[in-house]
């Protein structure tokens, strides 16, 4: 049996070592959220992108995850909690309502099951004023555009909307004054521009209204207050426009008109998906998105002063026009407070983008700018210090199967040589004629020849044996050491 043992040992220990630290103590990948928004103090809602995330090796990838349980509490009160999954994207939006307003501290808890894959509380935002900027996506809003100005004539030139995509149609407010400030009413204006296509909207009354439509400059008439509106189609991702403006003079002679120029870029945004106006007006009010480029879906945060009301995902599916596009309807207690807001649409969950364009959900809206998405809370720390306290677990757990097969194997090696020297020793005195006979090929030794003798034989073995021990010792070592620094 000790015989068996000897060989058989080695091989059962080194295979249920490697059997724990190649499999449930290798290395896997760590699986965490990531809480993205832009929660402000007093807000009535806490709407959070929640990112599931796989890392292996620094390498991240998102996690689709089912069965997602969001919940918080402010100021030590519990908010109504959300449950859901993560689409293919990793992306899921939450939101947890607050009827007495968000307050310090707030601790969001996300968990999986039994699992907990993020506990960390939240910083709270203040609240901006609608004027006030902060870290102004790519859209430019609704202040007066850039450009090179000439002649007696002011003329202030703004996106109706702050932004431009293409090829979309989107309006465009010229305001004509005169030098002292007042507006050149009646002024006529003509509009010419490289890469798009223009019409115009002016006051009839008196004047040709609109000329120029289908082609060429658009010669239109501002109104009483000097203004006049351009609806411009982006055919590139760079319009120069080019406008002149004249105010004839009084009927005396040699009295002239004033006029004035003016050129400049407009802010056509490269890759932004087109906000449609038209949903806004619907009862109730949808988004209504359409991109130019191909891309499986949008992301949509309804911003204002009181932070990130709501947060969406809405899916783009080719359309009959070679667009890409997709709607969601607002729900009624967000669409009744939020035409005053801001939806800041982007391809990417992160609205890091160029493409980010912060569309206004009414013409009232007044200029700003909104906040991003900001990271919150980062749980992939923490979960990679779960993946490697799981899998340090059970690898000492594999290390301390091979350490017991080493003393076990050493144990029998010292009990073999023990038995074998004992055998020995009593087969070399009965040759030796210990006994006080004759042997079999001669006379037996004396006493002196046979110490020596037996003392040889007790040596050899006891080296052999520590040599093997030690050799097995370096081995299951050698093993521990590489299953260590896997």
């Amino acid at each position: 049996m000790p015989n068996a043992a000897t060989y058989v040992l080695p091989a059962l220990g080194i295979g249920l070592a490697a059997l724990a630290i190649l499999g449930p103590g290798s290395t896997r990948m760590a699986i965490g959220v990531r809480v993205w928004g832009t929660p402000v103090a007093g807000s009535e809602a806490l709407a959070l992108r929640v990112e599931g995330v796989r890392r292996l090796y620094g390498a991240d990838d998102p996690a689709a995850l089912s069965q997602v349980e969001v919940s918080a509490t402010s100021a030590g009160s519990p908010l109504e909690r959300w449950t859901g999954s993560l689409g293919e994207d990793g992306i899921g939006e939450a939101l947890l309502r607050a009827p007495t307003g968000l307050e310090d501290p707030v601790t969001v808890r996300i968990a999986r099951g039994s699992d907990t894959l993020l506990e960390q509380r939240l910083p709270l935002l203040h609240p901006l004023p609608a004027a006030q900027t902060s870290a102004p996506p790519a859209a430019a809003h609704a202040t007066a555009l850039p450009g090179t100005a000439h002649g007696e004539l002011r003329i202030r030139v703004t996106a109706a909307r702050g932004a431009l995509a293409a090829p979309f149609p989107e309006p465009v407010r010229v305001a004509i004054e005169a030098q002292d400030g007042t507006p050149a009413a009646g002024a006529r204006l003509e509009a010419s521009a490289v890469g798009a296509e223009l019409d115009g909207r002016g006051s009839v009354e008196g004047h040709g209204g609109v000329e120029g439509h289908g082609g060429g400059p658009v010669r239109i008439t501002a109104d009483a207050r000097g203004t006049a509106e351009l609806t411009l189609k982006p055919l590139a991702h760079t319009v120069e426009l080019t406008l002149r403006a004249t105010q004839p003079g009084s009927a005396s002679p040699g009295i002239r008109g004033a006029d004035g120029t003016w050129e400049g870029r407009l802010p056509v945004i490269p890759g932004a998906i087109w906000l449609d106006p038209d949903g806004l007006e619907g009862e109730p009010p949808e988004l209504r998105l359409i991109s130019p480029a191909p891309r499986p879906r949008a992301y949509v945060s309804i911003e204002g002063a009181r932070g990130r009301a709501l947060g969406t995902i809405v899916p783009l599916a080719a359309d009959g026009a070679g667009f890409f596009s997709g709607r969601v309807t607002l729900p009624e207690p967000v669409a009744r407070g939020a035409m005053d807001d801001w939806a800041v649409v982007a391809g990417d969950p992160y609205e890091q983008g160029a493409g980010t364009v912060a569309w206004p959900l009414s013409s009232a809206a007044a200029p700003a700018s909104p906040r991003r998405v900001e990271l919150l809370a980062d749980g992939m720390p923490a979960a990679e210090a779960r993946e490697r306290a799981r899998a340090s677990q059970t690898r000492r757990a594999g290390l301390l199967v091979l350490g017991a097969t080493g003393v076990t194997q050493v144990l029998l090696l010292a009990l073999r040589s023990r038995t074998a020297r004992r055998r020995l020793e009593a087969h070399v005195a009965a040759a030796s004629g210990s006994e006080g006979k004759d042997g079999p090929h001669g006379a037996p030794l004396s006493r002196e020849d046979r110490d020596r003798l037996l003392a040889a034989v007790r040596a050899e073995p006891l080296l052999s044996v520590l040599a093997l021990a030690a050799l097995v010792g370096l081995s299951f070592a050698a093993i521990a050491a590489l299953a260590t620094f896997r």
